[in-house]
């Protein structure tokens, strides 16, 4: 300010509570009851029950990767608030964690910072779409950490980076666990195929130091059983395998989105 002017007392919202829900997932687990006289017993072929908790341990674990890459909104507000709208610039989900994206910092939609990350859709690929992308996520030290792709998008990918494929990395945490992948700039490419494809496929570019996914402190909802209950009328058998959980992404800002139906 100039000699002898005021200055600009307006509120300004610089913190906000971020609130979600809680959302039950669950798969069910059915038994015929006359199938125990074949798959009970020491000379049993297999233990049925020990094998339909396996496949249904596997299909949470299916049902919450898929979630988590979608949205919670609209049709879907019995889902996870996925990366989907919390990697957004409000054009598409103008509020997020209860709080609408244009008031934190007074920073209008479609603008990277706040509650807003950086979206674009490509029609076309390029290295320097994906590095825009990358860039308008960093902020000082903060960056995108970790780059989920589909099989589609690793392979644009490696075509433009073919002539440096002598930079792959087998030496972090995520190659321990099996995963290939590759380097760019300072965050690790890695093949999802969770991930949506077709006219919905997207590249997501996340800060792990920001992602927070909450469980029930309720044991039930705690990847529990409901237990084996009686069919009226039959000798059939039914229980439901639970959790209750729900993710926050608490600073988008640091993360990206770019949609394709190249992905």
């Amino acid at each position: 300010m100039a000699r002898g002017e005021g200055v600009n007392t307006d509120f300004v919202t610089t913190d906000a509570a971020i609130v979600v829900n809680m959302t039950v997932a669950w798969v069910n687990i059915s038994l015929f009851g006359f199938d125990a006289m074949n798959d009970d017993g020491p000379e049993a072929a297999f233990n049925q029950v020990e094998m339909k908790f396996l496949n249904a341990s596997l299909k949470m674990a299916k049902v919450l990767a898929v979630n988590m890459y979608l949205n919670g909104q609209g049709t879907r507000t019995k889902y996870l608030n996925g990366f989907s709208e919390w990697y957004d610039n409000g054009n598409i989900f103008p509020q997020v964690g209860g709080q609408n994206r244009s008031d934190i910092n007074g920073i209008p939609n479609g603008t990277v910072g706040g509650l807003n990350a950086y979206t674009t859709t490509l029609t076309s690929f390029t290295l320097l779409a994906l590095n825009l992308a990358y860039g308008n996520a960093c902020w000082a030290s903060d960056h995108p950490d970790i780059i989920p792709v589909t099989q589609n998008a690793w392979n644009l990918i490696w075509q433009n980076t073919q002539p440096a494929q002598r930079f792959y990395t087998t030496d972090n945490d995520l190659a321990l666990v099996g995963f290939q992948n590759f380097k760019f700039n300072a965050a690790d490419v890695v093949v999802d195929r969770y991930l949506p494809t077709g006219a919905s496929g997207v590249i997501f570019g996340m800060n792990t130091n920001y992602i927070e996914w909450y469980f029930s402190q309720v044991d039930l909802f705690q990847f529990g059983w409901t237990g084996f209950k009686g069919a009226q009328g039959t000798i059939d058998v039914s229980g439901q395998f639970l959790v209750g959980s729900n993710m926050m992404v608490p600073s988008p800002r640091t993360g990206f989105k770019c949609l394709s139906s190249l992905f």
